[in-house]
């Protein structure tokens, strides 16, 4: 077998390659793009290299240019809540398509991607360390290579900090903002067409990994094909995958070309419930079918994906994807409780004449209804008081009774899995025969 991958890799070495629709583009904004008008133009870097079969096709770092392809409208519910929370500008829909991309020869492609939502914050969740292992970085896997590109790299993987995080929270409570893209923006571009690149250059061959039936398990990158959520999954489903990056063995040659599928199914999936327990997808991968046809038996599990920051996901020892729940969820509704509790406090003046206390009021009102609140509240104390015991009562709904939230990957999700044939993991087999 791997005969007949050196035979094919050898003729197809002098060939253009072409990289078929379907295959994303993982795009990284370099600089912020304010959200004007349709046809704005944009500009970012590939921040994975794109390979066919064994060769990279497309470089990491190439800039990569577009356009604002839609803003969508909103809706008039959205609408509705949104101006009653004192925001009179929610956010479109925006996508973003792009054009074109420059190679290092200074030759320029001409792309036709889907038009995609750009993410602020994508992070790269991992598994926990074993005992005496370091914490793999949020950035392992990133392209190392000088420039603008390493920039847009880093800000497209780096997880908001506490300061930045409270200055999105200000920043939303503003009744005006402009919509904008900060830089670092991650898109998964698909291409709709295909796409022939100049004969590529061959991929560098590591010289750490083992062969797929060799001793231990060696990490794959792949890309979810088939979209999973917790809610809708159900035990022994069908889950397939892309292998995205080629694998080469300690003696260079190749094992796992780019394009071969990853074959596995569903092992435990629970969906979200109420009193905010959240959901839980556990899958495994059983087979690697090779682009030549051949298909041969494994133990994969999921060791690394990425997510939106704002999801929460979190995978744990196994493998399995769940959704956690920050712990500053339980501030609001401490907040809320104890508005609504003091708004019932009433002070007078010297005379014995009540106080109007409109800061009270206004505090009052902004727990239920925003900026809203802060004005109708102003009419009366028995006004302000139901608004700030509505407003907590939502609250404590929402962070203690409400359905949790569900495990989502869609399709095109980056995936890392750990691979090894089948028996080279007892322990892991011993897991998969209990849960059957």
């Amino acid at each position: 077998m791997r005969g007949f991958l050196a035979c094919l890799t050898i003729a197809t070495a002098a060939l253009p390659q072409t990289i078929p629709p379907g295959v994303p583009l993982r795009v990284a904004l370099e600089r912020r793009v304010a959200i004007q008008r349709v046809g704005e133009p944009i500009r970012g870097r590939l921040v994975e290299p794109v390979y066919v079969y064994d060769r990279v096709a497309l470089p990491a770092g190439s800039p990569v240019e577009g356009h604002v392809a839609e803003i969508g409208g909103i809706p008039i519910r959205r609408r509705l809540a949104a101006i009653l929370s004192g925001n009179f500008t929610p956010p479109r829909e925006v996508r973003a398509q792009f054009d074109s991309i420059l190679l290092g020869d200074g030759s320029r492609l001409s792309l036709r991607t889907a038009p995609a939502r750009g993410a602020a914050h994508t992070v790269r969740v991992a598994k926990p360390p074993a005992k005496g292992e370091e914490r793999k970085s949020a950035l392992e896997g990133a392209p190392k290579t000088p420039g603008e590109m390493d920039r847009a790299a880093i800000l497209a993987f780096r997880a908001p900090g506490k300061m930045s995080q409270l200055k999105s929270r200000l920043f939303e409570m503003l009744p005006y903002r402009r919509q904008a893209w900060p830089a670092g923006t991650l898109f998964n571009s698909v291409l709709q067409e295909p796409l022939t690149a100049p004969t590529p250059a061959p991929a560098d061959a590591p010289i750490d990994y083992p062969a797929v039936g060799g001793v231990g398990a060696q990490e794959v990158g792949a890309r979810l094909l088939t979209p999973i959520s917790s809610a809708t999954a159900r035990r022994g489903a069908p889950v397939e995958a892309v292998v995205t990056r080629p694998v080469f063995s300690s003696g260079h040659a190749l094992s796992i070309p780019e394009g071969s599928r990853l074959h596995g199914e569903v092992v435990e999936a629970q969906p979200a419930r109420r009193f905010h327990r959240n959901g839980k997808v556990l899958f495994v991968f059983r087979q690697v079918e090779l682009a030549a046809g051949a298909v041969q038996g494994v133990q994969g599990y999921l060791e690394q994906v990425e997510a939106d920051f704002d999801a929460h996901l979190a995978l744990d020892s196994e493998g399995a994807a769940r959704t956690g729940s920050p712990k500053a969820r339980f501030i609001f509704p401490a907040i809320a409780a104890t508005v609504a509790g003091l708004s019932f406090h009433q002070d007078f003046n010297a005379q014995g004449i009540p106080d109007r206390d409109m800061a009270g009021r206004a505090e009052s009102g902004a727990v239920g209804l925003g900026l809203i609140g802060t004005l109708v509240a102003q009419a009366s104390r028995t006004l302000a008081s139901s608004t700030a015991i509505a407003g907590a009562a939502c609250s404590v709904y929402s962070t203690f009774i409400a359905r949790g939230r569900d495990v989502v990957l869609p399709a095109n999700t980056p995936l890392t899995v750990s691979l090894g044939s089948r028996g080279a993991s007892p322990a892991a087999g011993q897991r998969d025969g209990e849960r059957r």
